[in-house]
């Protein structure tokens, strides 16, 4: 379930937002204090309160209409079938009728629908109201006035783990109710304020509540059944607050609640020398609700209002790293009034919130845009270096590389040097021409002059080398006044070159290929590939660990071609959001073998000290 489209009518500050876009990952609702950004998150919520758009022109209750919220979910057959399961009851799907016309095949609606990839709902929100829609709700015919009177249902009902189907003439359509259902169950929405969510009564949990009040009872299964699981929010806690070492949970023997307690140390030897959640500091026990519901659920909506507030800058760079390297499937929708959160988000898109006198508008940004940078540190009234959060910047290639290249440094070789970052230098595609023009190197210098105008910051840019001759990089340096350096393979794939990290790669994306496709099935794709007419370059030596050969190939096409074939298709390759599985895997299992891009990465890091 994604969100993909809101608008907001005579809600608080809002007359009408006009259409609001949303995508998956990372969406940033920015502006200044009282602008509206919370007005915008509090509109998506289930329980919507009648809290009236009002104006000097009209103020009184009884002169206002109440607020109404149009929504746009994107949703999949698999997700719908889920939710009739979880409903325990029978629900019903409006069927096309027509006067005249053959009985509808309620079957083969039903089919198509749970069959859906994308079904793209669209339902109006009130107050003390579940979801409305238009009839039918599920878009896939229009509703004909020539019916006779007459509607007809396809009726789906759970029995026993699957779904029969059935016939029924009724005007029922309950697929709004099962999304308010899903919608109310699914997001999580974290406020600008303490959670005292540190206890909990006893019982067993495997799902945390959209408000985290049962997180004690969470904690304590994950112990229990995924140890695993709860080992890595320990790790990733550890990243995001330096102060905490460990976290544990018990019965409270004053009243035997359940009670997460929080340890300075990673050893814990005495109760004594914990702390309870309660008291822990702000902003602890919204990062652990958070990473446990990310790490427990699949394609959650997350809404977090000025994340900045109850996070230290340091600890929300580390939060929003995790959330891009590990857990990019959800969909957030962050507000934040702070410039290193844009600095470091890398959002899919941006809003802007403004207000003036009784209205907020919004405004979508695209960054990519100098003019719209500066915009943005206008109205926030910071300098360019704030929206950077950077004194050292270090242009890459683009977003994989702006991605893997700090995770790399970070484990291989530690923690980056204090106000380093590395940045795409464009959108992607921008520098994928085999032969570079020294006028989009020149094009990277205004926008950077623009951006960061009087200020003294440090710069570095990479760029892989693709097809470029030896003259040409040199020419390239020497226009760029040495700030340029070329990555010494073909482009980052030419490292990710590895069988058992491809293997593990088409195994989570397509889990039918677990057992038919092994690090041998993949080596022997990738050399038969390499012969191929597409692929063969002079450099084969019919090894595809040599170093010459992975210098010059091709690699990311390979890759996706040897994906492709070995899992049918079913587990393509995505050069920007798959490369980081690949070296996370080679991370983990032959770190050694990254040492040339380690290597590379840290005298890219180096050069831009000095």
């Amino acid at each position: 379930m994604r969100l993909v489209r809101a608008r907001i009518k005579g809600f608080q500050s809002f007359s009408d937002s006009g259409d609001i876009e949303f995508e998956g990952g990372i969406n940033l609702i920015i502006g200044q204090n009282n602008a509206g950004k919370s007005a915008l998150l509090r509109a998506l919520l289930p329980i919507l309160a009648d809290d009236r758009h009002r104006t000097p022109a009209r103020f009184e209750t009884h002169t206002l209409a109440s607020p109404e919220i149009n929504l746009t979910l994107d949703v999949s057959g698999p997700e719908i079938k889920d939710w009739i399961l979880r409903s325990g009851g029978p629900q019903y799907f409006p069927l096309p009728v027509r006067q005249g016309a053959p009985p509808p095949d309620g079957p083969a609606l039903l089919k198509r629908i749970f069959e859906s990839n994308n079904l793209f709902l669209r339902v109006t929100h009130r107050p003390q109201q579940s979801f409305l829609a238009d009839y039918p709700s599920h878009g896939l015919f229009e509703a004909f006035q020539n019916t006779g009177g007459t509607r007809l249902c396809a009726v789906a009902t759970p029995v026993g783990g699957e779904i029969q189907t059935s016939l029924q003439v009724s005007d029922a359509d309950t697929l709004p109710g099962l999304l308010f259902s899903a919608w109310s169950r699914d997001m999580f929405y974290f406020a600008p304020e303490r959670m005292t969510v540190g206890e909990a009564p006893q019982g067993y949990s495997n799902r945390l509540v959209p408000n985290a009040s049962n997180l004690p009872n969470i904690l304590l299964m994950l112990v229990a059944e995924r140890g695993d699981t709860f080992s890595q929010l320990i790790h990733h806690l550890r990243e995001i607050f330096p102060t905490v070492g460990n976290i544990s949970t018990r019965t409270k023997p004053e009243n035997n609640f359940l009670e997460v307690r929080v340890w300075p140390t990673e050893a814990m030897e005495r109760v004594e020398l914990s702390f309870p959640l309660n008291s822990s500091g702000t902003g602890v026990s919204q990062v652990i609700a958070l990473l446990t519901a990310i790490m427990t659920l699949d394609n959650a909506v997350v809404i977090i209002d000025e994340i900045n507030s109850f996070l230290h800058p340091a600890a929300v760079k580390a939060l929003l790293r995790i959330l891009q390297a590990r857990y990019a499937d959800h969909q957030y929708i962050i507000s934040t009034h702070a410039p290193e959160v844009i600095g470091f988000a890398n959002p899919k898109t941006i809003q802007l919130v403004k207000r003036v006198g009784y209205e907020s508008s919004i405004e979508r940004l695209n960054l990519a845009e100098v003019g719209k940078f500066r915009e943005v540190a206008e109205h926030l009234g910071v300098s360019m270096a704030d929206v950077f959060a950077a004194e050292r910047v270090i242009w890459v290639e683009g977003p994989t590389e702006e991605l893997c290249f700090p995770y790399l440094y970070q484990q291989l070789i530690g923690p980056l040097p204090r106000g380093t970052i590395f940045t795409s230098v464009a959108a992607t595609g921008d520098f994928n021409s085999n032969k570079r023009d020294p006028a989009i190197v020149y094009e990277v210098y205004k926008r950077l002059s623009a951006a960061a105008a009087n200020l003294i910051v440090s710069v570095a840019f990479s760029f892989d080398t693709e097809k470029l001759t030896v003259s040409e990089k040199e020419k390239m340096r020497r226009d760029s006044g040495g700030l340029l350096q070329f990555l010494p393979r073909r482009h980052l794939e030419c490292y990710l070159v590895d069988p058992a990290a491809i293997a593990a790669f088409i195994v989570r994306k397509d889990p039918v290929s677990e057992g038919k496709v092994t690090p041998a099935h993949v080596r022997q794709s990738l050399e038969d590939a390499a012969k191929t007419q597409q692929f063969r370059i002079k450099e084969w030596a019919d090894d595809i660990g040599d170093v010459d050969w992975l210098t010059h190939v091709d690699a990311a096409n390979l890759i996706d071609y040897a994906c492709g074939v070995l899992s049918e298709y079913r587990a393509p390759f995505n050069k920007k959001d798959d490369s980081l599985f690949l070296l996370q895997h080679i991370i983990e299992h032959d770190s050694d073998a990254l040492s040339p891009l380690r290597d590379y990465v840290a005298s890219l890091v180096s050069s831009n000290q000095h």
